[in-house]
């Protein structure tokens, strides 16, 4: 998969993903009605389960489009037969850009990253560790988000693990950012290697000419 931009990350990804459409809230709509069409079928019966997934998919890609994602993907099986919940968004925008004194070299521009984070944000910067694209080092950093939840009276606690790779874009001072988030947050150190290894297969491609 893609993103809109001069440099194309491509992403070979594991499973069943659904890519749902930035491009303008109709199209989002319509990535919506056809994914949960093709997770849940189109039985009058259930009507409701569809509408929620909707719903829920719109909010989300709302929020991306309002954080100007280039990419957004969401997965619902690993394999056939074997629910799997995990979305992918990626982002590229000014606010990834390093200091114009640092030059271009993708190490170079890495280190200065770690360096801010552990000014802006120690908490997430101690999670902090390289790992590898197709074309070089990455920066991951994750966290486990808790939230409170009920449901048919009884409390129970969610955990909600987010991870973000940080990519340098070749040949300049820019990072693209891909978050990967999965609610399947008590088994982190596992679900940390499976988006590691989609990590590990991506790669920069040049768009062809148009």
């Amino acid at each position: 998969m893609t993103a809109a931009n001069a440099d194309e990350l491509v992403f070979r990804m594991i499973g069943t993903w659904w890519r749902v459409d930035l491009s303008s809230p109709e199209a989002t709509a319509e990535s919506a009605k056809q994914m949960a069409r093709g997770m849940i079928g189109t039985d009058d019966r259930d009507a409701t389960h569809r509408a929620k997934i909707r719903a829920d998919l719109i909010a989300a890609a709302d929020a991306a489009r309002a954080g100007d994602a280039q990419l957004m993907m969401l997965q619902t099986e690993l394999s056939p037969g074997t629910p799997m919940s995990a979305s992918l968004t990626l982002f590229a925008d000014d606010r990834l850009r390093m200091s114009p004194s640092i030059g271009t070299d993708s190490s170079t521009v890495l280190e200065v990253l770690e360096r801010s984070l552990t000014l802006m944000d120690p908490a997430l910067a101690e999670t902090a560790t390289r790992r590898r694209s197709a074309d070089g080092d990455v920066l991951r950093v994750h966290t486990v988000e808790e939230t409170v939840a009920e449901e048919q009276g009884e409390r129970f606690t969610e955990r909600r693990l987010v991870a973000q790779y940080f990519y340098p874009v070749p040949g300049s001072k820019q990072l693209l950012l891909a978050v990967f988030s999965t609610p399947l947050g008590d088994i982190p150190n596992a679900l940390l290697s499976y988006f590691d290894a989609i990590v590990e297969a991506s790669h920069y491609r040049t768009p062809l000419p148009v």
